[in-house]
């Protein structure tokens, strides 16, 4: 009998994960077997779109949690409620205010609901951190008043947060919606030191529980504040998640809540004491977080490379160690509220081991494209998300126009969106990355014939 999947996830279980989901292997309230808890919408169930029983008390508790409105559980991640997001906002033909970090997946609703995003711009900081400052919305406003609604990225991959009030001050006073992916904050709810997005200003923000709090995947939920119409938000939801929702994932989902309920301050100051402690020690070491002069998320484990982020991240993975993400000069780890200090320790002992290893160029592997290089539109998103394609190989695509979002993944934001012309140094970028990195590219660059 074959099994491939099943082997595979007995050899990967083996391993030490610093990546999503946050769960790594343990669950809250002890493991449960999904084929037994797994149902469907019956008289003695419930429904998730049209919620009277437990799935309502799920969601109003979890509502009770992140203090808004209505808050819901998700079946397609953030993925679906970034989809919700948008389609709520913004109808054919309408414009959104975007940064470029955006993850790929607003992209791909723009590019199905014809609506048309405008990029803010980007500002470097001096530590190579690219960031979209509260003015930057306030130029995008101004030059696009037609827009409906802006949608910011607080926290990123690498827990860089943005001035969330300030940019929600600059859309509410042009009467324009704030929207806002905190995927990679669901434990906002529950810290002292960070609020949620609903705290300082959003209108509706997606939050991934798998990403932070102990959740499989891809457990998600969607949050409205006031002035919100709910109902109509729950129809868009029937419209772009499963008609059969899993009910062992709304478990989990719920489970999570309720642990982070009871333990999750706690859990989560503690394992901040243990990271503050890791990071003088891995900085002894060579492998300092560097994310100095912007506001971030210091439970995102980001760790600076001296042989490069790539090099290191192959050097963990032959140790049995596998990191969420890596660039050019860091790696990205994801921390167990559960044992993430436990982990923090096998972590530092494989560092002592390599540190003397240090030397060597970084193996060249592009994160960040530079502010003054973003390609030029041609053609509006989802005319060429759909038009007649050919693939060229990248060299051979520049100066085309690309029907490909293209970019890394992770972090899933995106160096080239359709209806942009390919540029030198962006089918550089493309040439020198591995193809299991990128995505939108499939043996070329998919050009507007």
């Amino acid at each position: 009998m074959r099994r491939p999947m099943h082997e595979l996830l007995q050899t990967v279980s083996k391993r030490i994960s610093l990546h999503m989901p946050a769960s790594q292997g343990n669950a809250p309230y002890g493991a449960f077997d999904p084929y037994l808890s797994e149902t469907t919408e019956l008289p003695v169930t419930d429904d998730l779109y049209q919620p009277s029983g437990a799935i309502l008390k799920a969601e109003q508790l979890l509502a009770e949690s992140a203090k808004t409105k209505t808050s819901f559980m998700l079946q397609g991640g953030s993925t679906a409620g970034i989809y919700a997001m948008l389609l709520y906002a913004c109808r054919r033909g309408d414009t959104v205010i975007l940064p470029r970090n955006v993850h790929l997946s607003a992209l791909n609703v723009c590019a199905v609901a014809g609506i048309e995003p405008v990029f803010t711009e980007l500002e470097e900081t001096p530590g190579g951190w690219l960031l979209t400052e509260p003015e930057a919305y306030k130029k995008a406003l101004t030059e696009h008043p037609q827009a409906k609604a802006a949608l910011a990225v607080s926290c990123d991959y690498y827990g860089i947060l943005c001035d969330l009030p300030a940019i929600a001050d600059a859309a509410h006073k042009r009467g324009k919606l704030l929207l806002c992916d905190e995927a990679h904050g669901a434990y906002f709810n529950w810290r002292r030191d960070i609020r949620n997005a609903g705290a300082r200003g959003a209108d509706l923000f997606v939050q991934s529980a798998h990403k932070t709090l102990p959740a499989v995947n891809p457990a998600a939920w969607l949050h409205a504040m006031d002035g919100i119409d709910c109902e109509r938000l729950r129809g868009i939801l029937r419209m772009v998640q499963s008609a059969s929702p899993s009910f062992a994932l709304m478990q989990s989902m719920d489970d999570a809540r309720a642990w982070m309920d009871e333990h999750g301050q706690e859990a989560c100051m503690c394992l901040q004491k243990a990271t503050e402690e890791f990071c003088l020690k891995a900085s002894a070491l060579g492998f300092a977080d560097d994310r100095n002069g912007v506001t971030a998320d210091r439970l995102r484990l980001v760790l600076r490379a001296p042989q490069g982020g790539e090099r290191l991240r192959r050097t963990l993975q032959d140790m049995d160690i596998d990191v969420e993400m890596s660039d050019t000069r860091h790696i990205v780890c994801i921390l167990s509220l559960l044992d993430g200090e436990e982990r923090l320790g096998k972590l530092l002992d494989v560092l002592k081991q390599i540190a003397g290893e240090n030397t060597g160029a970084a193996a060249p592997l592009p994160l960040k494209l530079k502010p003054d290089i973003w390609p030029e539109r041609k053609l509006p998103l989802h005319v060429a998300a759909f038009a007649d394609t050919e693939t060229l190989e990248p060299r051979d695509a520049v100066g085309r126009v690309s029907a490909a979002n293209v970019g890394l993944y992770p972090p899933g934001a995106a160096w080239l969106t359709a209806g942009e012309i390919v540029t030198v140094e962006i089918a550089e970028m493309i040439g020198e990355t591995p193809a299991h990195r990128l995505f939108g590219v499939c043996g070329g660059i998919r050009c507007v014939k």
